[in-house]
């Protein structure tokens, strides 16, 4: 499946409960629509074996995050887990942008971030498009997130009460795909990037 490039650029953002398949949605937009690319964020955490500074993340040392902090360098960054930390950078978005439409998923706090960014940065503002991946309900979010793979009863409740959090703020999103299966995700995905294409001019 292919579609045609877009006349307009835009930074396209996911959000949504873990496990609802943003991460699907975007690596596949990537893969079939032209005109598409990945936003890469900056990460403390180590680099994987298989992964590359620049292309995976951009891995950044504790002072070097710290610094990037005090230069108002990011959109929006949060702890992971308290361990590690994550942002998306100014410039990893905004260079890009003039040339390239970007997707990306971060959570509903980094998206509250983002918005409050974008009122300052008039490019992005006129291109911002936010889309939320609600679960079809919360039981059917439990059972995905239990199918993942081993996870201990109380990282599970965790999640779940985030879900609920986070689901909360669905309506402030300019799109919601109600999620069903990942043909029918990615098909409401792509009706709602032609509407925003035709909002955008």
């Amino acid at each position: 499946m292919s579609a045609a490039a877009p006349t307009q650029t835009a930074l396209l953002i996911l959000a949504g409960p873990a496990g609802v398949g943003k991460s699907t949605l975007c690596d596949r937009l990537v893969r079939e629509v032209p005109g598409f690319e990945r936003v890469i964020t900056a990460t403390t955490r180590p680099p994987r074996p298989n992964e590359q500074d620049g292309r995976d993340y951009h891995f950044l040392s504790e002072a070097g995050f710290d610094a990037k902090l005090t230069a108002d360098a990011f959109l929006e960054w949060a702890w992971v887990h308290r361990k590690y930390r994550y942002g998306t950078l100014k410039s990893a978005v905004l260079d890009r942008l003039p040339h390239a439409s970007l997707v990306m998923n971060i959570d509903v706090q980094g998206v509250r971030s983002v918005r409050a960014a974008a009122e300052k940065i008039p490019l992005l503002q006129s291109r911002l498009v936010t889309i939320f991946v609600a679960p079809d309900s919360l039981e059917v979010l439990r059972e995905r997130l239990q199918g993942r793979g081993p996870v201990s009863a109380e990282e599970l409740e965790r999640r779940m009460q985030s879900a609920e959090f986070e689901l909360a703020e669905r309506n402030s999103y300019d799109y919601v795909i109600h999620s069903r299966t990942k043909e029918q995700d990615f098909r409401a995905l792509l009706d709602y990037w032609a509407q925003a294409q035709r909002k955008l001019g």
